[in-house]
């Protein structure tokens, strides 16, 4: 009786092995992205979202607004608002290497910072829409919202990448 208590015991550790490498694989699944260009990105927003709403920025509007240099990274999406008090603006980076995408993101939550504090005191609706900004990494991609709608933007990201 003794040895088969020691096979359950066996075998359960098998089975827990088991499900945490299963659980691992589905987690680091979940962190990477696929090799998706930036024009089939911008495609799918410019079918599924009103992004052309805003404007497409350039390479120095993305030093000028986000303090990127375009140079340090595979390939960019940047679109701003029309409108000099707007604040809805996106941007997708696709980096060279994972790594690279920490200093994108203390660049995003560095123009978020900067804009809540501009508009604190007289933008209530901007202050609102910058509170609730999407920002996601996933593989070599960070993906930034400000919107009325940021879901729908994360959305087609997501399903893009």
């Amino acid at each position: 009786m003794y040895k088969i208590v020691s096979n359950n015991s066996a075998m359960t550790k098998i089975v827990l092995v088991v499900v945490l490498v299963i659980f691992l694989a589905v987690v680091y699944s979940r962190a990477n992205a696929d090799n998706v260009s930036m024009s089939k990105i911008e495609n799918d927003l410019k079918a599924k979202t009103n992004i052309e709403t805003m404007q497409k920025c350039n390479d120095r509007q993305l030093k000028q607004f986000i303090g990127l240099d375009y140079l340090n990274y595979d390939s960019y999406i940047y679109y701003k608002s029309k409108e000099s008090l707007g604040v809805d603006e996106i941007l997708i980076v696709k980096a060279k290497h994972r790594s690279d995408l920490d200093a994108v993101q203390d660049a995003v939550e560095e123009r978020i910072s900067q804009q809540t504090s501009t508009f604190e005191s007289y933008g209530p609706t901007q202050v609102s829409l910058l509170k609730n900004a999407f920002v996601i990494k996933k593989g070599r991609y960070l993906f930034y919202c400000v919107s009325k709608t940021p879901e729908k933007y994360e959305e087609v990201f997501q399903h893009a990448i």
